[in-house]
Formats: structure tokens, C-alpha cells, sequence
């Protein structure tokens, strides 16, 4: 916020131009709160994807505290990391990944796609349908 008042005055002061002054402040002040914007954003993400990923491993195995590992002796372990805290190194590194989870991805869905047919004819309604239709 200092930038739109501060600025215009230092240009004018330095060269009579408060038009100029009031750009620059103008831009200065968009570009610092575009990237407050953007941390903010971040963080936000950051927190849904923790709270997410702990009401997931909740619902999967019924524990009120998803995150934290304990020894067969009762004791804290440790906590486990998010499948999402070591990102890439670099582009090529991303990509890699990138593509790796896709393929994974696609081929369990091609495998769902497939598997739900095969049940319903492994069932015989499959059979019950044609029968009805024909």
C-alpha cells in the first residue's frame, strides 16, 4: 500500500511527472499483491490437500489419527509423510513423474473399464438382458 503513495511522490519529486509516479506505484502495488495472492493460494491448497489426505486415511482405516504410526508397544513412531511432500527437481524430473502417474492411472482405469462387463457376464445377467431385449 506504501507503493501508491510513496512512489508518486518520489517521482514528482525527482522530476515533476505524478503521472508517472502514480503507474509505477500502480504496478508495484498489482505485482505484490498478485503474489500474496498466489502464497496465499498455496498455503490454502497446501492445507485442503493435508486435511484430505488425512479424512481419506481415516475412512480407510477407522483411526482418529490418520497421519501418526504407534508401536506394537503403544508408543508414537512417527508420522507419516504426505505421498505429496518430496516434489521434483526439475522440469524433466516432473514430467517423468507426471507421466508415470498417468500411466499408472489410465491403466487401473482400463482395468476397471474391463473388469465391470466381465462380472456382469461372470453373473449371467449379462445374458438375462439380451434374453429380455431379443
Amino acid at each position: 500500500m506504501a507503493d501508491l503513495i510513496l512512489l508518486p511522490i518520489e517521482q514528482y519529486q525527482k522530476d515533476g511527472r505524478l503521472v508517472k509516479g502514480l503507474q509505477r506505484g500502480g504496478r508495484s502495488f498489482a505485482k505484490t499483491t498478485t503474489l500474496e495472492a498466489i502464497k496465499l493460494s498455496s498455503k490454502l491448497a497446501t492445507g485442503t490437500q493435508v486435511i484430505l489426505e488425512r479424512a481419506e486415511a481415516a475412512l480407510r482405516s477407522g483411526s482418529a489419527l490418520p497421519m501418526e504410526v504407534v508401536d506394537p508397544d503403544g508408543s508414537l513412531a512417527q508420522q507419516r509423510q504426505s505421498r505429496y511432500a518430496e516434489q521434483p527437481s526439475g522440469a524433466r524430473e516432473g514430467l517423468s513423474q507426471a507421466y508415470s502417474a498417468l500411466s499408472h492411472d489410465l491403466g487401473s482405469a482400463v482395468q476397471t473399464i474391463l473388469a465391470i462387463p466381465m462380472e456382469v457376464h461372470e453373473q449371467g445377467s449379462g445374458s438375462n438382458v439380451s434374453s429380455t431385449l431379443g
